[in-house]
């Protein structure tokens, strides 16, 4: 199978761009500036180039930057330039679908319908907060919430079995989780401290951060994990303990 990969430079993009070639599949990954031999151009403010590097491929990857408010227009400028390809898997955020007022949950919201009406087969999925290994854990949330939590190989996991099996995923949105800690758990795993920013702190840095931190805090995410790891467990999903510590051993998709 010919897919092609957008954001295959970055965290997400890469693990499932890396996955789909171990597993046998041809991967295109879309870049603005190629550098190696499997990249092709690809420009979110140049649909054209986005047609381009889409054509005669059997599935697209699509994840958006964020871009602030342009985002919405170049996710569905990319949306319209896939419209030939068989299947489009787009990731999102967990719940986006919910009109939860934060700003990058609700621009993700608005490609997630434009791709509903115009394209055909699509699937959505919707990650969790992403696992980090780095620096002390400093969040603007008490230390008694637990946060949803996701390793990017399980994206990665997902995203291939939507690929591999495209009926069981015709036109679904599933959000995503691989665990669920408070930030004092997730410290002590890390062998770090845990550091509860206030969300004026995270406002200064960023509005809309500190808009979906306070969603977290004040409503709350709405995920069945072991729900969904019971539906999908070729998966093989990564507790956080062991993803940090790189026990975590992927069963065969």
């Amino acid at each position: 199978m010919k897919i092609a990969v957008t954001g295959a430079t970055g965290t997400q993009g890469g693990a499932v761009a890396r996955l789909l070639t171990e597993r046998g599949h041809e991967v295109r990954r879309v870049t603005r500036n190629p550098k190696h031999p499997n990249d092709v151009h690809g420009d979110f403010d140049h649909p054209a180039t986005l047609e381009q590097a889409f054509a005669d491929v059997d599935g697209l990857f699509l994840m958006t930057p964020l871009s602030g408010p342009s985002e919405a227009a170049q996710g569905k400028a990319a949306v319209d330039a896939a419209r030939h390809v068989p299947h489009v898997v787009f990731t999102s955020a967990t719940n986006a679908d919910r009109h939860t007022g934060i700003p990058h949950f609700d621009t993700k919201a608005e490609i997630e319908r434009h791709l509903a009406v115009n394209h055909p087969h699509w699937t959505v999925l919707g990650p969790a907060a992403f696992m980090g290994r780095e620096g002390p854990v400093a969040l603007p949330i008490p230390p008694i919430l637990k946060l949803h939590l996701i390793a990017p190989e399980d994206i990665a996991a997902m995203a291939a079995l939507a690929f591999e099996q495209p009926a069981r995923f015709r036109n679904r949105r599933v959000d995503i989780a691989s665990d669920r800690l408070t930030g004092p758990e997730m410290a002590a795993i890390r062998g770090t401290e845990f550091i509860e920013l206030s969300l004026a702190q995270a406002e200064t840095y960023s509005p809309d951060l500190a808009a979906m931190f306070r969603y977290f805090t004040e409503t709350g995410l709405e995920l069945d994990i072991p729900a969904l790891h019971a539906e999908f467990p070729e998966v093989g999903w990564h507790s956080y303990a062991d993803w940090i510590t790189g026990r975590a051993e992927r069963r065969p998709g």
